[in-house]
């Protein structure tokens, strides 16, 4: 995306005014991480002249403590800032809710919620979405996942299945449907966590897919199997994902 020079000659007009059409960052120095992400969320970054000396009223103005400062205006008002030197994954976290769009907020906080296991905040969010944009894969995958851990499960199959290998979130709606047949594997050692992960209690499905692995009773490697599924489905973002892969690990590889 672009970036324009502003100085306090043409301020109110580049920055002040055009945010009234989309957010504008504004700082002193662009970073590698800075400008990556303008690209990624499409946003327009303003440059102020660090050589200028009447650029320094504007920075106390706009209370620029460092050149790598960050602050981003929209529908023509300050609506906060961000830490430059931040590594890219956090200026992300921080500049994000500025420049997506209002679906767009709404899927990462569904998303959010479902990582949290807000099932029921999550669906309503999703629900309202799905009607909206039922060709988003996201949007699809997502409405099904919560479905899943709402206990719809064959409502969720058909989203799923309507979601082709050449289409997003193909690969996470495949484990999805392998989590489904979970429910139909009834056979010990495997029927007990088989029915918690149905019952959506996912940490104690882990636990006790990881005691038939320790007890080497996962011959065929089911177990580990569904594990790793179960990964896919809480997604990498999950705290029991990052909890049991740990686990996994240690119990595989030591």
């Amino acid at each position: 995306m672009p970036v324009i020079q502003t100085d306090i000659e043409n301020f109110e007009q580049v920055v002040i005014n055009g945010s009234a059409e989309k957010a504008i960052a504004v700082s002193f120095e662009i970073s590698p991480a800075l400008e990556k992400l303008s690209n990624e969320l499409k946003f327009t970054i303003a440059k102020l002249d660090p050589e200028d000396p009447n650029n320094q009223s504007l920075a106390g103005y706009l209370r620029l403590g460092s050149l790598s400062d960050i602050r981003i205006f929209k529908n023509k008002q300050l609506a906060g800032g961000a830490d430059g030197n931040l590594p890219e994954s956090e200026l992300k976290k921080q500049l994000q809710p500025f420049f997506l769009s209002e679906e767009d907020a709404l899927l990462l906080n569904a998303e959010d919620a479902l990582n949290l296991g807000q099932t029921s905040a999550a669906l309503k969010t999703l629900q309202k979405l799905f009607e909206k944009k039922p060709e988003n894969k996201k949007v699809c995958y997502l409405f099904a996942k919560a479905k899943t851990m709402s206990g719809k499960r064959e409502e969720a199959k058909t989203i799923l299945q309507s979601i082709k290998e050449t289409d997003d979130f193909y690969k996470e709606s495949k484990s999805l449907l392998d989590l489904m047949e979970f429910y139909e594997d009834t056979a010990p050692p495997y029927d007990k966590p088989y029915k918690l992960a149905s019952q959506n209690k996912f940490k104690e499905a882990l636990d006790s897919f990881l005691e038939i692995i320790e007890n080497k009773q996962d011959s065929e490697d089911k177990a580990k199997k569904a594990i790793i599924t179960l990964f896919s489905v809480l997604g990498p973002k999950h705290e029991l994902t990052w909890e049991y892969r740990a686990k996994l690990n240690r119990l595989i590889y030591i």
